[in-house]
């Protein structure tokens, strides 16, 4: 049905009603007592009869001149079509009229009102007259009533979001000219606010920082609520902010950070009186610690960003350093693999002619000069190999795969056997070790390990060598273990420098990158490496692998650097 246009309602006294009806009546005499405010609505007639107390209710004088046109412009914008929804339901029979809205209360602010009503049907089943009643909400329930409706506004929000919602809420509920929460810098000794939410009528607007001296704010900052019913501009004639809106009436809050100490303010202006302290006063302490945390939390996200943004500019300043240091260390290599091998060659060269020419003219000791010479520049020319391979290690990019140690293994003992042929060596590997690593790095690596291994069992009569898997820390590793010497472990951090050469008897000539190449081989792939030996009692090298998802993802984080 169609609802009745309320704007041409005519309100009167209840002096006024002709035949009230069953319902009115019993209404009126039970109001009498009760003070209720008691409607009843002559739905044909198009007339509103109010006793004295709904007059009171809605803070009006008795038997005040007032029509549908007054009445409507008292309720609350937002609450005036749940109004209508109410009423129509209630005349179409879906359910009794109950419900709950705002009127605009004659000193500012808003009244909530909890309203009930019945509806009288004629004989024909259509709506005669609708009777109810209207009562004044006391303020603990008008309390919980405005938290239900803030909250409802803000439920879904967090951070910025919810401090803007939160100021929009309070603004249209209270019905105040503005609402804001503030920021107060420096937070030791505070000079300056910067809001980080304002409603201005219900909507946001456009961040202020203002000072504090001269302002209400600055109070506040001192650790209590600060509250002008109506003498705003009379305290803080200078402050512009103020001025700029013609704020009548203030109420300020402290927020607290978790360590007790005031961080800003949580604050609502009117250009009216506010004269309901004890009830806004308990509603803006209310929130008060929900936007402290806000606050707080923005402020360690703040941190955070700020951080990241130092350590992302390390991490590029740090990458280019290392870009930097990859190009040196390009043209270092092409130096040592050109430049400095060239007058090496020349050396050896002249000394091969010498000695070839013109050693029968040379005496004994001549002939142990050159042949020194010679060995010089041989062994020189093995550490630039060396420090070359050392180099071109860390330049060359990964190319992972599928790879059998145990093959690798097998063949590079065939190699040093051929090399080195020894007696009774006796050599173990485990079959099956399978990673996912680059071959050619992994040959390099056991390339390293097994002659080194090799090199210190030559004194040994029973020779032998392993290689071997064995569960790790949450890992896996593999081991090259020997017989051999062993080193003491005091000597154990010098093994994986470069040109190290740990003295064995009978050794073999080496330059000292074995173990360095090999640790470079495992950095590389952003494994490890470490020894296991005592003096006499032979060595182990231990090495690991991450995963494959986990180095993959190593890789990338390069990748991206």
């Amino acid at each position: 049905m169609q609802l009745p246009d309320f704007s041409q309602l005519t309100i009167c006294p209840a002096e006024l009603l002709d035949d009230p009806g069953e319902i009115a009546r019993s209404l009126l005499e039970a109001a009498r007592s009760a003070r209720l405010g008691i409607f009843v609505w002559e739905i044909h007639r198009q007339r509103l009869i109010w006793n004295e107390a709904m007059f009171q209710v809605y803070g009006l004088p008795v038997n005040a001149p007032l029509d549908g046109n007054a009445w409507l412009a008292m309720l609350h914008p937002e609450d005036l079509p749940l109004v209508r929804d109410e009423v129509i339901a209630a005349l179409t029979g879906i359910r009794p009229y109950d419900t709950t809205f705002r009127v605009r209360a004659p000193d500012g602010g808003w009244r909530y009102i909890k309203a009930s009503g019945w509806v009288e049907l004629d004989a024909d089943g259509h709506p005669l007259c609708m009777a109810g009643f209207n009562q004044d909400i006391p303020e603990g329930q008008r309390f919980n009533l405005l938290v239900e409706r803030i909250q409802a506004d803000t439920v879904s929000e967090v951070g910025v979001g919810y401090l803007g919602a939160l100021m929009d809420s309070l603004s249209r509920v209270l019905g105040v000219r503005c609402a804001l929460v503030a920021e107060y810098s420096p937070l030791n000794a505070p000079r300056h606010a910067m809001t980080v939410a304002i409603s201005e009528a219900g909507e946001p607007r456009a961040p202020l920082t203002f000072p504090l001296e001269g302002a209400p704010s600055a109070e506040v900052a001192k650790g209590r609520m600060v509250f002008h019913a109506d003498d705003l501009q009379q305290h803080y004639p200078s402050c512009t902010p103020l001025a700029d809106i013609a704020a009548r009436s203030y109420m300020g809050v402290p927020l607290r950070a978790s360590d007790g100490a005031v961080m800003g303010v949580l604050a609502i202006l009117d250009t009216k009186p506010l004269w309901q302290e004890e009830l806004f006063g308990k509603l803006l302490n209310l929130f008060a610690g929900r936007c402290a945390a806000e606050l707080e939390r923005l402020r360690r996200e703040a941190d955070i960003q700020r951080l990241n943004g130092e350590l992302e500019a390390r991490v590029v300043a740090r990458t280019e350093h290392v870009k930097r240091t990859m190009r040196e260390l390009e043209a270092f290599t092409y130096t040592v693999s050109h430049d400095l091998n060239a007058p090496l060659r020349a050396v050896h060269g002249f000394g091969s002619i010498l000695r070839e020419d013109y050693g029968g003219k040379l005496d004994a000791v001549g002939l142990d000069y050159l042949e020194r010479t010679l060995n010089a520049a041989d062994r020189m020319g093995r550490l630039l190999d060396d420090l070359v391979s050392l180099s071109r290690i860390s330049l060359r990019p990964l190319n992972l795969g599928k790879v059998d140690l145990s093959l690798l293994a097998e063949e590079i003992v065939s190699d040093l056997q051929d090399q080195y042929p020894r007696v009774g060596m006796e050599v173990e590997i485990a079959p099956h070790l399978q990673v996912h690593a680059d071959a050619g790095l992994m040959r390099i690596l056991l390339d390293c390990l097994l002659r080194n291994a090799w090199h210190f069992t030559a004194p040994l009569a029973a020779p032998r060598i392993r290689l071997f898997e064995r569960e790790g820390r949450n890992r896996r590793e593999f081991v090259v273990l020997d017989n051999g010497t062993g080193f003491d472990a005091a000597t154990a951090e010098r093994l994986f420098a470069p040109f190290q050469d740990m003295q064995s008897t009978g050794r073999l000539a080496g330059t000292g990158t074995g173990l360095a190449i090999a640790q470079r081989v495992m950095h590389r792939h952003h494994g490890g490496i470490q020894s296991e030996s005592r003096h006499g009692e032979g060595s182990a090298f231990v090495f690991w692998l991450p995963s494959p998802v986990e180095l993959a993802s190593l890789l990338c984080g390069e990748d991206e650097r």
